[in-house]
C-alpha cells in the first residue's frame, strides 16, 4: 500500500529496493525470504521479510526488508494461495 501511495503522491523513496552494505558500498544479495502466506480465503494480504547479506568475503553485514503483497479478490472467488503455502504438496 505504501508503494501505491508513493506513486500517487509522486514521492521518491529514499531507501533503495536492494540495500547496500554500509562498510563496502556494494549491493547486497538476497539470502532468502520468510513469509506468512494468507491462511484463509477471505484474507487478501501477505507479509514477507526479505533477508539480504553482503557478498564480500568475511563481511557479516545483513539487512531485512519487509514487503507486503496485496491481492484484490474477485467477487465470489477466493484469491489463489502461493504453491508453497498449499497443504499436501
Amino acid at each position: 500500500m505504501q508503494r501505491v501511495l508513493d506513486v500517487i503522491l509522486r514521492r521518491d523513496r529514499l531507501e533503495p529496493a536492494i540495500p547496500h552494505c554500509p562498510n563496502h558500498k556494494v549491493e547486497m544479495r538476497l539470502r532468502g525470504k520468510q513469509g506468512r502466506p494468507t491462511r484463509f480465503s477471505d484474507q487478501t494480504e501477505e507479509e514477507y521479510t526479505l533477508i539480504y547479506f553482503c557478498p564480500v568475503e568475511g563481511c557479516n553485514e545483513t539487512d531485512q526488508r519487509g514487503r507486503v503483497k496485496t491481492q484484490i479478490p474477485v467477487p465470489g472467488e477466493p484469491p489463489e494461495r502461493p504453491a508453497f503455502a498449499r497443504r499436501g504438496r
